[in-house]
Protein backbone atom coordinates (compact mmCIF):
# COMPACT_ATOMS: atom_id res chain seq x y z
CA UNK A 1 0.00 0.00 0.00
CA UNK A 2 3.36 2.23 1.29
CA UNK A 3 4.72 1.39 -2.04
CA UNK A 4 1.49 2.06 -4.12
CA UNK A 5 1.10 5.47 -2.46
CA UNK A 6 4.82 6.22 -3.27
CA UNK A 7 4.31 5.71 -6.86
CA UNK A 8 0.91 7.86 -7.28
CA UNK A 9 2.72 10.46 -5.58
CA UNK A 10 5.36 10.45 -7.47
CA UNK A 11 3.20 10.49 -10.81
CA UNK A 12 1.06 13.02 -9.14
CA UNK A 13 4.04 15.38 -8.58
CA UNK A 14 5.17 15.33 -12.20
CA UNK A 15 1.74 16.72 -13.22
CA UNK A 16 2.31 19.37 -10.28
CA UNK A 17 5.80 20.36 -11.38
CA UNK A 18 4.34 21.16 -14.82
CA UNK A 19 1.86 24.06 -13.58
CA UNK A 20 4.73 24.52 -11.26
CA UNK A 21 7.39 25.55 -14.00
CA UNK A 22 4.78 28.14 -16.02
CA UNK A 23 3.88 29.80 -13.05
CA UNK A 24 7.54 29.90 -11.58
CA UNK A 25 8.22 31.37 -15.37
CA UNK A 26 5.69 34.00 -14.93
CA UNK A 27 6.36 35.23 -11.38
CA UNK A 28 10.58 34.69 -12.08
CA UNK A 29 10.28 37.03 -15.34
CA UNK A 30 6.98 39.52 -15.11
CA UNK A 31 7.40 39.61 -10.86
CA UNK A 32 3.51 39.54 -10.69
CA UNK A 33 1.39 37.41 -8.80
CA UNK A 34 -0.75 35.24 -10.96
CA UNK A 35 -3.21 34.44 -8.45
CA UNK A 36 -6.23 32.63 -11.68
CA UNK A 37 -3.33 30.09 -12.74
CA UNK A 38 -5.75 27.86 -11.85
CA UNK A 39 -8.30 29.06 -13.49
CA UNK A 40 -6.38 28.73 -17.22
CA UNK A 41 -6.48 25.01 -16.10
CA UNK A 42 -10.62 24.72 -15.66
CA UNK A 43 -10.76 26.78 -18.80
CA UNK A 44 -8.19 24.41 -21.18
CA UNK A 45 -10.56 21.96 -19.47
CA UNK A 46 -14.29 23.05 -20.31
CA UNK A 47 -13.08 23.93 -23.26
CA UNK A 48 -11.90 20.27 -24.21
CA UNK A 49 -15.54 18.96 -23.42
CA UNK A 50 -17.33 21.92 -24.96
CA UNK A 51 -15.58 21.11 -28.49
CA UNK A 52 -15.25 17.12 -27.83
CA UNK A 53 -19.07 16.32 -26.34
CA UNK A 54 -20.80 19.26 -27.95
CA UNK A 55 -18.89 19.86 -31.59
CA UNK A 56 -17.76 16.29 -31.56
CA UNK A 57 -14.49 17.78 -32.70
CA UNK A 58 -11.65 14.81 -32.36
CA UNK A 59 -9.97 14.94 -29.29
CA UNK A 60 -6.04 15.91 -30.23
CA UNK A 61 -7.33 18.74 -32.48
CA UNK A 62 -10.13 20.09 -29.34
CA UNK A 63 -6.67 20.06 -26.93
CA UNK A 64 -4.65 22.12 -29.59
CA UNK A 65 -7.34 24.42 -29.89
CA UNK A 66 -7.76 24.42 -25.81
CA UNK A 67 -4.17 25.24 -25.52
CA UNK A 68 -4.65 28.25 -28.10
CA UNK A 69 -7.16 29.69 -26.42
CA UNK A 70 -5.85 29.54 -22.84
CA UNK A 71 -3.21 31.52 -24.22
CA UNK A 72 -5.44 33.78 -25.91
CA UNK A 73 -6.87 34.31 -22.50
CA UNK A 74 -3.51 34.66 -20.77
CA UNK A 75 -2.45 37.67 -23.38
CA UNK A 76 -5.44 39.53 -22.73
CA UNK A 77 -5.50 39.27 -19.38
CA UNK A 78 -1.61 40.28 -19.32
CA UNK A 79 -2.58 43.25 -21.82
CA UNK A 80 -5.70 44.69 -19.70
CA UNK A 81 -4.53 43.81 -16.60
CA UNK A 82 -1.09 43.05 -15.96
CA UNK A 83 0.93 45.43 -18.00
CA UNK A 84 -0.47 48.50 -16.18
CA UNK A 85 -0.04 47.45 -12.74
CA UNK A 86 3.78 45.98 -13.40
CA UNK A 87 4.55 48.77 -10.96
CA UNK A 88 1.93 49.14 -8.84
CA UNK A 89 2.26 48.13 -4.96
CA UNK A 90 2.13 44.20 -4.38
CA UNK A 91 -1.54 44.23 -2.87
CA UNK A 92 -3.12 46.18 -6.33
CA UNK A 93 -1.43 43.40 -8.10
CA UNK A 94 -2.87 40.39 -6.10
CA UNK A 95 -6.80 42.15 -5.73
CA UNK A 96 -6.67 42.84 -9.55
CA UNK A 97 -5.93 39.23 -10.26
CA UNK A 98 -8.10 37.84 -7.59
CA UNK A 99 -10.75 39.74 -9.35
CA UNK A 100 -10.09 38.08 -12.89
CA UNK A 101 -10.14 34.49 -11.09
CA UNK A 102 -13.51 35.60 -9.96
CA UNK A 103 -14.80 36.42 -12.82
CA UNK A 104 -13.45 33.50 -14.77
CA UNK A 105 -14.96 31.55 -12.17
CA UNK A 106 -18.27 33.00 -12.77
CA UNK A 107 -18.24 33.45 -16.18
CA UNK A 108 -17.56 29.60 -16.10
CA UNK A 109 -20.50 29.12 -13.96
CA UNK A 110 -23.17 30.96 -16.05
CA UNK A 111 -21.61 29.04 -19.40
CA UNK A 112 -21.38 25.92 -18.12
CA UNK A 113 -23.67 25.19 -14.88
CA UNK A 114 -22.71 24.19 -11.27
CA UNK A 115 -22.48 20.50 -12.46
CA UNK A 116 -19.56 18.29 -12.82
CA UNK A 117 -18.24 18.07 -16.92
CA UNK A 118 -16.53 15.10 -18.28
CA UNK A 119 -15.16 13.33 -20.88
CA UNK A 120 -15.83 9.43 -20.35
CA UNK A 121 -12.09 8.29 -21.49
CA UNK A 122 -11.93 4.70 -19.50
CA UNK A 123 -8.05 3.91 -19.25
CA UNK A 124 -6.83 0.26 -17.71
CA UNK A 125 -4.84 0.05 -14.69
CA UNK A 126 -1.70 -1.38 -14.94
CA UNK A 127 -0.99 -3.80 -12.38
CA UNK A 128 2.72 -4.71 -11.36
CA UNK A 129 3.35 -7.12 -8.86
CA UNK A 130 1.14 -6.12 -5.94
CA UNK A 131 1.50 -2.33 -7.65
CA UNK A 132 -1.37 -0.63 -9.11
CA UNK A 133 -0.67 2.44 -11.91
CA UNK A 134 -3.41 3.99 -13.36
CA UNK A 135 -2.39 4.33 -16.96
CA UNK A 136 -4.27 7.69 -17.22
CA UNK A 137 -1.60 8.95 -14.59
CA UNK A 138 1.44 7.43 -16.06
CA UNK A 139 0.30 9.12 -19.37
CA UNK A 140 0.08 12.59 -17.74
CA UNK A 141 3.32 12.15 -15.89
CA UNK A 142 5.40 11.19 -19.15
CA UNK A 143 3.81 13.62 -21.08
CA UNK A 144 4.65 16.31 -18.09
CA UNK A 145 8.45 15.09 -18.07
CA UNK A 146 8.58 15.40 -21.65
CA UNK A 147 7.22 19.19 -21.74
CA UNK A 148 9.54 19.93 -19.23
CA UNK A 149 12.34 18.70 -20.68
CA UNK A 150 11.23 20.71 -23.88
CA UNK A 151 10.78 24.07 -21.62
CA UNK A 152 14.59 23.12 -20.34
CA UNK A 153 15.85 22.92 -23.94
CA UNK A 154 14.13 26.25 -24.95
CA UNK A 155 15.37 28.01 -22.30
CA UNK A 156 19.04 26.53 -22.28
CA UNK A 157 19.29 26.24 -25.80
CA UNK A 158 17.74 29.11 -27.72
CA UNK A 159 18.29 32.74 -27.69
CA UNK A 160 15.13 33.72 -26.54
CA UNK A 161 14.76 30.99 -23.91
CA UNK A 162 18.77 33.00 -22.54
CA UNK A 163 16.57 36.14 -22.80
CA UNK A 164 13.70 35.22 -20.71
CA UNK A 165 16.62 33.79 -18.03
CA UNK A 166 18.34 36.91 -18.36
CA UNK A 167 15.08 39.01 -17.67
CA UNK A 168 14.45 37.42 -14.37
CA UNK A 169 17.75 37.53 -13.08
CA UNK A 170 18.21 41.34 -13.81
CA UNK A 171 15.69 43.52 -15.48
CA UNK A 172 18.59 46.36 -15.60
CA UNK A 173 21.51 44.80 -17.06
CA UNK A 174 18.84 42.79 -19.68
CA UNK A 175 17.75 46.39 -20.71
CA UNK A 176 21.63 47.10 -21.19
CA UNK A 177 21.77 44.10 -23.66
CA UNK A 178 18.92 45.53 -25.92
CA UNK A 179 16.36 42.51 -25.10
CA UNK A 180 13.04 44.04 -25.38
CA UNK A 181 11.71 43.31 -22.03
CA UNK A 182 8.05 43.61 -23.04
CA UNK A 183 8.13 40.91 -25.82
CA UNK A 184 10.30 39.05 -23.31
CA UNK A 185 6.81 39.52 -20.84
CA UNK A 186 4.35 38.31 -23.41
CA UNK A 187 6.38 35.35 -24.59
CA UNK A 188 6.77 34.15 -20.69
CA UNK A 189 3.01 34.50 -20.46
CA UNK A 190 2.19 32.76 -23.46
CA UNK A 191 4.34 29.86 -22.14
CA UNK A 192 3.28 29.95 -19.01
CA UNK A 193 -0.25 29.51 -20.26
CA UNK A 194 0.56 26.93 -22.74
CA UNK A 195 1.70 24.45 -19.57
CA UNK A 196 -1.43 24.94 -18.18
CA UNK A 197 -3.35 24.19 -21.32
CA UNK A 198 -0.94 20.95 -21.75
CA UNK A 199 -1.93 19.92 -18.44
CA UNK A 200 -5.49 20.59 -19.13
CA UNK A 201 -5.21 17.79 -22.27
CA UNK A 202 -3.86 15.32 -19.55
CA UNK A 203 -6.23 16.21 -16.68
CA UNK A 204 -9.26 14.82 -19.11
CA UNK A 205 -9.23 11.48 -18.46
CA UNK A 206 -8.33 12.30 -14.72
CA UNK A 207 -10.61 14.50 -13.99
CA UNK A 208 -13.90 16.04 -14.32
CA UNK A 209 -13.98 20.19 -14.20
CA UNK A 210 -16.31 22.75 -12.08
CA UNK A 211 -16.39 26.35 -11.74
CA UNK A 212 -14.40 25.97 -8.70
CA UNK A 213 -12.22 23.30 -9.96
CA UNK A 214 -8.79 25.75 -10.15
CA UNK A 215 -8.94 27.41 -6.97
CA UNK A 216 -7.27 24.14 -4.86
CA UNK A 217 -4.76 23.55 -8.43
CA UNK A 218 -3.88 27.85 -7.89
CA UNK A 219 -3.41 27.24 -4.35
CA UNK A 220 -0.74 24.42 -4.77
CA UNK A 221 0.82 25.42 -7.43
CA UNK A 222 1.66 28.66 -5.53
CA UNK A 223 2.86 26.62 -2.23
CA UNK A 224 5.02 24.14 -4.84
CA UNK A 225 6.87 27.45 -5.95
CA UNK A 226 7.43 29.48 -2.72
CA UNK A 227 8.38 26.24 -1.06
CA UNK A 228 11.15 25.21 -4.06
CA UNK A 229 12.41 29.45 -3.98
CA UNK A 230 10.33 31.81 -5.87
CA UNK A 231 11.68 31.68 -9.39
CA UNK A 232 14.03 29.06 -8.97
CA UNK A 233 13.03 26.18 -11.56
CA UNK A 234 14.44 23.28 -10.22
CA UNK A 235 13.60 24.06 -6.42
CA UNK A 236 9.95 24.37 -7.85
CA UNK A 237 10.30 20.93 -9.59
CA UNK A 238 12.22 18.96 -6.54
CA UNK A 239 9.18 20.94 -4.55
CA UNK A 240 6.11 19.28 -6.28
CA UNK A 241 7.62 15.69 -6.17
CA UNK A 242 7.54 16.13 -2.20
CA UNK A 243 4.09 17.91 -1.85
CA UNK A 244 2.92 15.21 -4.48
CA UNK A 245 4.00 12.19 -2.48
CA UNK A 246 3.35 13.62 0.90
CA UNK A 247 0.03 13.92 -0.13
CA UNK A 248 -0.91 10.80 -1.83
CA UNK A 249 0.80 8.80 1.35
CA UNK A 250 -1.26 10.04 3.91
CA UNK A 251 -4.43 9.78 1.69
CA UNK A 252 -3.92 6.87 1.18
CA UNK A 253 -3.26 5.79 5.15
CA UNK A 254 -5.58 8.20 6.28
CA UNK A 255 -8.25 9.98 4.30
CA UNK A 256 -7.92 12.34 0.77
CA UNK A 257 -8.86 15.35 3.55
CA UNK A 258 -5.40 14.82 5.86
CA UNK A 259 -3.67 14.17 2.44
CA UNK A 260 -4.33 17.78 1.59
CA UNK A 261 -3.49 18.65 5.32
CA UNK A 262 -0.20 16.93 5.46
CA UNK A 263 1.25 18.65 2.72
CA UNK A 264 0.31 22.06 3.91
CA UNK A 265 1.87 21.50 7.44
CA UNK A 266 4.92 20.50 5.92
CA UNK A 267 5.17 23.41 3.49
CA UNK A 268 4.84 25.58 6.77
CA UNK A 269 7.47 23.72 8.62
CA UNK A 270 9.82 24.13 5.93
CA UNK A 271 8.86 27.78 4.90
CA UNK A 272 9.40 28.52 8.60
CA UNK A 273 13.08 27.02 8.89
CA UNK A 274 13.88 27.92 5.43
CA UNK A 275 11.85 31.05 4.57
CA UNK A 276 13.62 31.44 1.19
CA UNK A 277 12.30 27.87 0.19
CA UNK A 278 14.44 24.68 -0.66
CA UNK A 279 16.74 25.72 -3.39
CA UNK A 280 16.01 29.57 -2.42
CA UNK A 281 18.92 32.07 -2.04
CA UNK A 282 18.47 34.28 1.33
CA UNK A 283 18.15 37.70 0.71
CA UNK A 284 20.05 40.02 1.84
CA UNK A 285 19.35 42.67 4.54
Amino acid sequence: MILNAILNGILYGGILALLAIGLNLMFGVVQIVHFFYGQLLMIGLYIIYLLVVGMHIPFFLACLIAVATVVAVNLLSHLMVVNPLLKAPLINQFLAMAAVMVILENLCLVIFGATYKGIPIILPILKIATIYIPISRLIAFVGSMFFAGLIYLFLKKTYIGLAIQAVSQDREIASFMAINQRLIYIITMALGAALAGITAAFFVPIYSVHPDFGGPFTVISFVIVVLGGMGNLPGGFLAAFIIGTVTMIFSTLLSSEFGAISAYLLFLLIIIVRPQGLLGIRART
